[in-house]
């Protein structure tokens, strides 16, 4: 291994002025590091020569030039500090290169360099910086919706960096995590991962991450139907990334303040505040936050009735997200574009935007996503409840050895796991079957009906144009809206039913022991109740809410729990294509 030099004083004055010049000046920055290349390769100095090609592809990033600018200083830097066996040094060049892919867009190009970078962090034995690696991986793959295996990261960067004790790196972790499940819609454990994350933050000096925990908060909130608590967080998250000097995380902060606005009404001070936020996000050269910028403000001018200047800006977010893989957020272009399309009467168009909304809901929240993020999170939170319950046993043990105050621990003991199990169980807005629960339950019913040759039908029930309630009459009121949908399932199910809430306004109907034909004729009760639902007191816009219903059967041996969700699925989406408000059954099922 070739014998490791000291940078001579010209060449390391040369790179401390070019650190220094990074902060605001990335074009002075490049002329330093050149310069000093341009010393280091006189002086045979290979240390300071790594240093100086390492601060060049910093300067490029910092100046967003292309990546044919980027890489071959980072990739020259790699192999000198791999060749003077300097573990740090290639690992901080590695991650540099992996950020430099992931904002070209490249995502392979960018795991690989993040993987190259955890091995090198494991022979270094810095379980913190393995962590935020995994974490950054984690994100990544958030970005482009491949949300089960983002969480399998996430979930992998909070074991390292806990067992490291790095509270900065536990709290990026959970940020992270807590962003993935408000994106597959469990948001009482997305808000949950959140606190937890801003406590840690409050207790680091990183303005960047404590910014990003309370813009995610915030918008939380804010679509939890909390908007002044929302507000909050989100004032004091632009204020600390102001502080952090990122555009990046500045552009985050006001979008999200922006949004708040937007839903409060306040629709010339959100526009004035989207501006800035697409300007910071162009500076910063990110793509996806760009297109954010401009859904949002797209939606501003539609809620102002001025549709073709929202077409227009619909059309620049689909441009550029082209070259990305679709997410979420290219269906929430869709869905907009179709509302207007539809209000305009251009129903071809509509629907077509509705067709690729809905492929992608399927695609990122469909029935393997959220199976597989079930698994994931299932395993950490029986890991926790084994660890809690062992924490428990000691403290009954040690209250039984004391002989004090035993009874009341009993019951102290008993509610809690009484209303562990009722969380376990039920959904927090509206009361009924949680997701997991349904699952369970459907799992249960399908066995049983192939055990008994009995028939099993399953309904999927959708809320029609809830996105517009939730715009035009605020979050609260959706919310409102689905209590009073939920108060009437519950109320028109039998004992041997299961109703439980899907994700956002979906709801699921099991009917055990019930053909095809009699649950038809149950749903289509039900979308009779549901468009006759009082609920004009709610807001003066809203004067009938009305649903979509899909239906899927079968009988003994032929009942298949995913294939009967998926073929009630289906149906939903021929409700909804064809106009919804009515009940489409699939007769081949039956």
């Amino acid at each position: 291994m070739p014998a490791a030099q000291s940078p001579g004083p010209a060449v390391a004055h040369l790179n401390a002025a070019a650190r220094v010049a990074l902060a605001g000046q990335p074009a002075e920055a490049l002329r330093l590091a050149q310069a000093a290349e341009t010393q280091a390769l006189a002086d045979g100095d290979q240390p300071g020569l790594a240093t100086a090609l390492l601060l060049q592809g910093r300067a490029h990033m910092a100046a967003q030039a292309p990546l044919a600018q980027t890489l071959p200083p980072l990739e020259r830097a790699a192999l000198l500090y791999q060749g003077l066996g300097d573990l740090a040094g290639e690992a901080r060049t590695v991650n540099l290169q992996a950020l430099a892919h992931a904002g070209g867009d490249d995502l392979e190009a960018a795991l690989r360099c993040h993987h190259r970078g955890i091995t090198l962090r494991q022979r270094l034995g810095d379980k913190a910086g393995e962590a935020g690696l995994l974490a950054n991986i984690g994100a990544l793959l958030r970005e482009h919706g491949q949300y089960a295996e983002a969480l399998k990261y996430l979930l992998m960067a909070q074991e390292v960096a806990q067992q490291a004790g790095d509270a900065r790196a536990v709290a990026h972790a959970l940020a992270h995590t807590g962003t993935v499940l408000d994106a597959l819609d469990d948001t009482p454990r997305a808000l949950e991962h959140l606190l937890r994350a801003q406590r840690l933050a409050e207790g680091v000096a990183d303005p960047a991450l404590a910014a990003a925990v309370h813009t995610s908060l915030g918008r939380l909130l804010a679509r939890s139907g909390q908007p002044a608590e929302g507000q909050r967080h989100l004032t004091r998250a632009l204020t600390q990334a102001r502080a952090s000097a990122q555009p990046a995380v500045t552009a985050q902060a006001l979008l999200g303040l922006g949004l708040v606005q937007q839903q409060a009404g306040a629709l010339p001070g959100a526009e004035r505040v989207l501006l800035e936020a697409l300007t910071l996000a162009q500076r910063a050269g990110r793509r996806a936050a760009q297109a954010e910028a401009l859904l949002a403000l797209a939606r501003n001018h539609w809620l102002q009735d001025q549709g073709e200047t929202a077409l227009r800006l619909l059309d620049d977010a689909l441009a550029l997200l082209q070259p990305l893989p679709p997410d979420h957020l290219a269906g929430r272009l869709h869905e907009l574009l179709s509302a207007i399309h539809e209000q305009r009467g251009a129903h071809a168009e509509a629907l077509y935007h509705y067709k690729a909304f809905h492929a992608g809901q399927q695609r990122l929240r469909g029935q393997d996503t959220q199976r597989r993020a079930r698994a994931l999170l299932a395993r950490t939170e029986l890991d926790a409840a084994q660890r809690s319950a062992h924490a428990l046993a000691d403290e009954l043990d040690a209250a039984r050895a004391s002989g004090r105050e035993q009874q009341a621990l009993l019951d102290q003991l008993a509610a809690q796991s009484e209303l562990l199990r009722q969380l376990a169980r039920e959904d927090g807005l509206t009361g009924l079957a949680n997701r997991r629960w349904l699952d369970t339950q459907l799992a249960h019913e399908a066995e049983r009906a192939r055990r008994y040759r009995h028939p099993l039908s399953v309904a999927m029930i959708d809320v029609d144009h809830f996105k517009r309630i939730n715009d035009r009459c605020s979050h609260r009121v959706g919310d409102e809206v689905l209590r009073r949908l939920a108060g009437l399932l519950r109320g028109a199910c039998r004992q041997v039913d299961v109703v439980g809430r899907y994700g956002g306004e979906e709801f699921v109907l099991l009917l055990p022991e019930t053909p095809l034909m009699a649950a038809s004729a149950v749903c289509e009760k039900l979308r009779q109740r549901i468009a006759a639902l009082h609920v004009g007191d709610l807001h003066p816009d809203l004067v009938q809410v009305t649903a979509s219903i899909g239906l899927a059967g079968a009988e003994g041996a032929a009942v298949q729990a995913e294939a009967l969700v998926q073929a009630a699925d289906a149906q939903l989406y021929r409700a909804k294509a064809e106009g919804r408000n009515r009940v489409c059954v699939d007769r081949a099922s039956g």
